[in-house]
């Protein structure tokens, strides 16, 4: 059966070209009241077993890994709210990514609520859970990353992660670089108010953008599943050890010393341990 998430991309439409700054549950509660299939689908693809379901990446309709990305875009915006804005965020043509309308901080805790999306419960940090926004420098080089503050939640549908906790951690040099964490680009991510990010959709055109798939996370049966439709047989060469390829996969940025915006860990996966 062809999957039905791509009619995200209508959302996203009409969040791009309709309401003044500031919406939030008025807009997208309506939408998703019309629409409870995209909930049920959304809750299918939760199921802890569905990772180990290959979902088709072509076909004559949008794919279900389509649609999820259509949908990862609605979070990316419904997030921003949160985000410190920065001038070094990555713009194309001299404009953002976004060209709409920034909505409250009330749109995404009502958005979550509409899909029946859990909260992340995890107070320790941990990459799979926390995409990290500011470093504050801790004196002791040998101190861990820890969790000071949070920017906004994350969520996760069933056992899929659909959204990262935004952060600000305490960690010493040895573990991470500050300005580096905090500032490199962000890899799968389409838009962020605060940091570069690298997303596979850009450079394509309107139609063929839509086309990109979204990167499935699984916490399932003690462990996490990163990139679990990751293809390793096309990892391309990389000048990359396997410490650092790894690290961007379970990160999403360069934490030491930054490697760039021109990687291509889209075909690694991981598993691990769940703390």
């Amino acid at each position: 059966m062809p999957s039905t998430l791509w009619e995200f991309q209508d959302l996203f439409a009409q969040l791009r070209d309709g309401p003044a700054p500031g919406w939030g549950v008025e807009v997208l509660q309506p939408w998703l009241d019309r629409r409870p299939h995209l909930v049920a689908e959304l809750h299918e693809l939760g199921r802890p077993d569905s990772r180990r379901v290959r979902l088709p990446r072509k076909g004559d309709h949008y794919t279900a890994l389509e649609g999820l990305y259509a949908f990862s875009r609605i979070v990316d915006v419904l997030v921003s709210a949160f985000q410190p804005e920065s001038a070094s965020m990555d713009r194309t043509s001299g404009n953002p990514w976004w060209r709409g309308t920034i909505p409250g901080t009330s749109a995404w805790p009502a958005f979550r609520a509409a899909i029946r999306a859990a909260p992340l419960a995890e107070s320790s940090f941990h990459p799979f859970f926390h995409e990290i926004v500011s470093v504050q420098v801790s004196d002791d080089a040998d101190e861990p990353p820890s969790i000071i503050g949070e920017f906004w939640p994350g969520a996760l549908v069933g056992n899929l992660l659909v959204a990262r906790a935004g952060v600000a951690i305490r960690a010493g040099a040895h573990h991470l670089d500050a300005d580096v964490a905090a500032r490199s680009a962000l890899y799968w991510a389409w838009w962020r108010r605060n940091r570069r990010v690298v997303d596979l959709s850009h450079g394509w055109g309107h139609n063929s953008q839509w086309s990109t798939d979204f990167r499935r996370d699984y916490i399932a049966e003690g462990h996490l599943y990163y990139n679990v439709d990751a293809d390793p047989s096309r990892q391309p060469h990389q000048d990359l050890n396997d410490a650092d390829r790894i690290d961007l996969l379970r990160y999403r940025c360069s934490i030491r010393t930054d490697l760039g915006a021109d990687q291509w860990p889209f075909h690694d996966t991981f598993v691990e341990q769940a703390p």
